[in-house]
C-alpha cells in the first residue's frame, strides 16, 4: 500500500506538471510502475514517460474549436475539449462529462448530470452552463457554423438557425451547474450518441478573445485530456497531457506531435512512416499496399478494417426503364461484387449486399445477401420478363460518378462490362465534378449513378435515413418510411428498435431501392510499439485507428518498451 502522504506528494507534483517518471509499486505483483507527468500510472509494459510521444501528420487548419467550424477545424479540437459522452471501440456509449442521463416519459427531454469537479485548464470550473453556451453557439446564425445540420433533432434548432426564433428558444437549458436539459423535436433515442460530438467551448475565453481564442497557446483553454503547447503554422502543433484535467479519461501519452501540411501539397506519408518520422498513417493506393505487404516486417504493421461507408447504384425509379422493379433486380443480380473486389478494388473494398456495413448497429448482411446475389441466369430472365431480352430495346444509359478516384472509375468500368456481358445492356460511365453530380442527385434528375455514403453518426437512422421519401433519392416506399419513423422514435426498447431497422433495410434491398456494391476497406500502418485499448480487436475482430474515434484512441494509447528495439527516429 502506498503511504497517504506519498500519494499527496505525487498528486502535488502532477498538478504542477513536474512529475516525469515517479515509480509506484504495483500492489498486484510488487513491480514498480512509471507515473506520467499528470499522475497517471502507466501500464506495466509501457516505456518511461519521456518516450510517451506519438508523431502524426495533420492538415494545418485555422481553428481548434468544435462549435466554430468543422471543415476548417484543426485535428487537436478532438483532444482539447471534453464531450458529454464518448464511445468505446465497439461504439458502445458511455459517459464523459456527463456521468449519467435520463429521458422524460414522453421521450422528448434528456437530462444529463455533469460530473462534479471538472475544470478548464485555467482553473475555472466546467459546468452545464458551458455546454448550454456551446450548443447555442453552434445554433447561433451569427456564428455561421458549418456543421449545424447535424443537431437538427434539438427542439427549435432549425428555426433558430433560420432566424425564425430567438436563440433562447433553443431546446437546451442548464438547470443548474450540474444539470443540462436537452429537448428534441420528436423522440430521438440516439441523442446521447449524437452528443459524442459535443466538444465544449469555453464561454469565458470566447467572450474575452472572440473566435480566435483557440488559435494560439496563450489563449487556448482546454477542458479535455490534452492542451495546446505549441502551434507553429505550416510546421507543427504540439499537444501535451493536461495537468488540470479532472475527467475520467486521463491519457497515458505525454505529447502528441502533429506535423502540419497544406492540402495543396500533401506529404509523402509512407516514406515518412518508413523513415520513422511518424508513427501512423493510412495507405492511399494499391501500389503502396502491395509494397508494404511484400515486406516481411512492414506487412506485420498493416491493419485493414471495413469503414462505415457503402458504394451503391441508385436509380430514378419514376422513369423507365428503372421504374420496373424487374430491371433493377436484373442489375442487382448481374454484378459480380467479388470479382470487383479482387481486381479494380483489390485491398480497398469488400462486397456489399446491404446498406449497413459490418460492425454497424443493426448489421444483418449475412442474413440478406442472397436477395441481391450474383446470378446471371436469373438476371437475364428478369430482364427478359421486363421486355428487354438480351438487352434488345434497352436504352443506352449513363452511369454518373461524383468526381471519383481512378480506383472507383475502374470499378465503374468493371460494372459497365458486367452489365454488357450478362445483360447485353450498354452503359456509358461519366465522372462528373461534384457540384453537377450533387445537383442532379438532389433534384432527382439523375437516371442512374454510382455513389458512396459514409456515416455521420453510428446509428441506423443515419445510414438508412437517406432512403426516406423526399430525401436523397426518389425511391419511395410507405412501409419503409413507417418502419423508420417508428424505429427513430423507439426510446424504451433497443431490441425492438433494431428489429424495425432490419425490417426496413430488408424491404429496401428487396425492392432494389439501390444495388449495394461494396463497403470501403481502410488500410493503415502503425508502429508495433503503439498499444492501447482502442487498437485492440473490436467485437468483429478488426483492429483500427479510427478517425471518428480519434479522441478515444489518443486517450488509451501508450508507447511500449518495444520502442527501444525498433529503429529510432
Amino acid at each position: 500500500m502506498i503511504h497517504f502522504f506519498s500519494l499527496c506528494y505525487i498528486a502535488l507534483l502532477a498538478g504542477a506538471g513536474l512529475l516525469a517518471g515517479v515509480m509506484l509499486a504495483d500492489a498486484n505483483n510488487g513491480r514498480s510502475r512509471s507515473v506520467n507527468s499528470i499522475g497517471v500510472p502507466l501500464p506495466p509494459d509501457a516505456a518511461p514517460p519521456p518516450k510517451q510521444v506519438v508523431h502524426l501528420f495533420a492538415e494545418d487548419l485555422p481553428y481548434m474549436e468544435w462549435f466554430r467550424t468543422i471543415y476548417k477545424g484543426a485535428a487537436g479540437k478532438y483532444l482539447i475539449g471534453e464531450p458529454l459522452t464518448r464511445v468505446n471501440r465497439n461504439f458502445e456509449l458511455r459517459g464523459s462529462a456527463a456521468e449519467r442521463w435520463t429521458v422524460s416519459p414522453d421521450g422528448l427531454t434528456w437530462t444529463f448530470i455533469i460530473r462534479r469537479g471538472l475544470q478548464w485548464s485555467d482553473g475555472q470550473p466546467l459546468t452545464a452552463k458551458d455546454y448550454e453556451f456551446s450548443l447555442k453557439r453552434g445554433a447561433d446564425p451569427n456564428n455561421g457554423y458549418d456543421f449545424e445540420w447535424y443537431y437538427h433533432p434539438i427542439k427549435n434548432w432549425a428555426d433558430v438557425i433560420s432566424r425564425k426564433k430567438p436563440l433562447d428558444a433553443l431546446g437546451v437549458k442548464a438547470l443548474d451547474d450540474y444539470t443540462l436539459a436537452v429537448t428534441t423535436e420528436s423522440p430521438t433515442p440516439y441523442l446521447p450518441l449524437l452528443l459524442t460530438y459535443s466538444w465544449v467551448s469555453p464561454r469565458h475565453a470566447v467572450q474575452k478573445y472572440g473566435d480566435t481564442w483557440s488559435t494560439r497557446p496563450a489563449t487556448c483553454i482546454s477542458s479535455g485530456p490534452f492542451l495546446l503547447k505549441e502551434w507553429t503554422k505550416g510546421k507543427q502543433m504540439v499537444l501535451v497531457a493536461n495537468p488540470m484535467y479532472r475527467g475520467r479519461d486521463k491519457p497515458f501519452l505525454e505529447r502528441v506531435v502533429l506535423r502540419l501540411f497544406n492540402s495543396t501539397t500533401p506529404p509523402q506519408t509512407i516514406p515518412a512512416y518508413e523513415a520513422g518520422e511518424i508513427d501512423f498513417t493510412e495507405i492511399g493506393n494499391q501500389a503502396q499496399l502491395a509494397r508494404l505487404l511484400s515486406d516481411p516486417i512492414l506487412s506485420q504493421q498493416v491493419h485493414a478494417f471495413p469503414n462505415f461507408w457503402t458504394h451503391y447504384l441508385f436509380f430514378n425509379t419514376k422513369r423507365p426503364p428503372f421504374s420496373d422493379r424487374r430491371v433493377r433486380q436484373a442489375f442487382s443480380h448481374a454484378i459480380d461484387r467479388d470479382a470487383l473486389c479482387r481486381s479494380a478494388l483489390k485491398g480497398f473494398a469488400i462486397p456489399a449486399y446491404a446498406m449497413l456495413p459490418p460492425g454497424f448497429p443493426a448489421y444483418q448482411e449475412d442474413q440478406v445477401r442472397d436477395i441481391q446475389r450474383y446470378d446471371p441466369p436469373l438476371a437475364r430472365r428478369l430482364l427478359t420478363e421486363a421486355g428487354y431480352s438480351n438487352g434488345r430495346g434497352f436504352p443506352q444509359v449513363e452511369m454518373w460518378l461524383r468526381n471519383e478516384s481512378i480506383m472507383i472509375r475502374d470499378a465503374a468500368e468493371g460494372i459497365q462490362a458486367l452489365l454488357k456481358r450478362n445483360l447485353g445492356v450498354d452503359v456509358e460511365v461519366r465522372n462528373l465534378e461534384a457540384k453537377t453530380f450533387m445537383d442532379g442527385l438532389n433534384s432527382h434528375r439523375t437516371l442512374f449513378g454510382l455513389v458512396p455514403y459514409e456515416f455521420d453518426y453510428v446509428d441506423p437512422s443515419n445510414m438508412l435515413g437517406v432512403w426516406m421519401s423526399g430525401g436523397r433519392h426518389d425511391w419511395a416506399n410507405r412501409t419503409f418510411d413507417r418502419l423508420l419513423v417508428e424505429a427513430n422514435g423507439e426510446v424504451r426498447d433497443p431490441a425492438r428498435r433494431t428489429a424495425l431497422y432490419q425490417q426496413a433495410e430488408r424491404l429496401l434491398i428487396d425492392d432494389v431501392g439501390g444495388v449495394f456494391i461494396t463497403h470501403k476497406l481502410v488500410n493503415q500502418v502503425w508502429k508495433p510499439y503503439i498499444k492501447g485499448d482502442a487498437l485492440e480487436p473490436d467485437r468483429f475482430g478488426y483492429r483500427a485507428w479510427r478517425g471518428d474515434q480519434v479522441a478515444n484512441t489518443m486517450i488509451t494509447l501508450y508507447i511500449t518498451k518495444a520502442v527501444d528495439t525498433v529503429a529510432q527516429r
